[in-house]
């Protein structure tokens, strides 16, 4: 005679404040990396890169905007093949960053140290960008967050494997 399992499915509590807004932090990196993708991608098959005014035009905003002439100056001297290499790297990241979210928001065990491990590992690249442009406090405040998410997930590292009873 076989014996069927008759075992329920499992319940989880409710995801923490915190997991949530790290796996939404995590989808927004995602689908920031995959729009720089693919707006690299296109740029890689046009047959010139666009000038201030064209980008201005485009995002209709006005044409001697100091962003827009900085980000023409930026990508002026950018070969296709630049823009397809930073393309394809930017959709692998933002992957990567869908992953992690992914994976968090499953509660796979072992999502947790995934993300500390790629977590911590941007870090020095963070300290590089800060010690390269001290002065942009976008790059403090990535570091601050990343931080934080390391702490915090550091601290609750072991909140998605399966607690054990008496009876198992």
């Amino acid at each position: 005679m076989t014996e069927t399992n008759t075992s329920h499915p499992r319940v989880h509590k409710p995801i923490s404040v915190g997991f949530l807004v790290i796996i939404l932090f995590k989808w927004l990196k995602a689908a920031t990396f995959v729009l720089f993708g693919v707006i690299a991608l296109r740029l890689a098959r046009a047959s010139e890169m666009p000038s201030a005014i064209r980008i201005a035009d485009f995002f209709s905003v006005s044409r001697e905007s100091e962003l827009v002439h900085h980000v023409a100056d930026l990508i002026r001297p950018i070969t296709p093949q630049q823009a397809t290499g930073f393309g394809l790297a930017s959709l692998l990241v933002g992957a990567v960053f869908l992953v992690e979210g992914v994976l968090l928001a499953m509660r796979v065990w072992w999502s947790t140290y995934l993300t500390i491990v790629l977590t911590a590992l941007g870090i020095p690249l963070e300290l590089y960008e800060i010690a390269y442009r001290p002065h942009a406090p976008r790059r403090y405040a990535l570091l601050a967050i990343n931080l934080v998410i390391l702490s915090y997930l550091w601290a609750r590292r072991s909140e998605f494997r399966e607690k054990k009873t008496a009876g198992n």
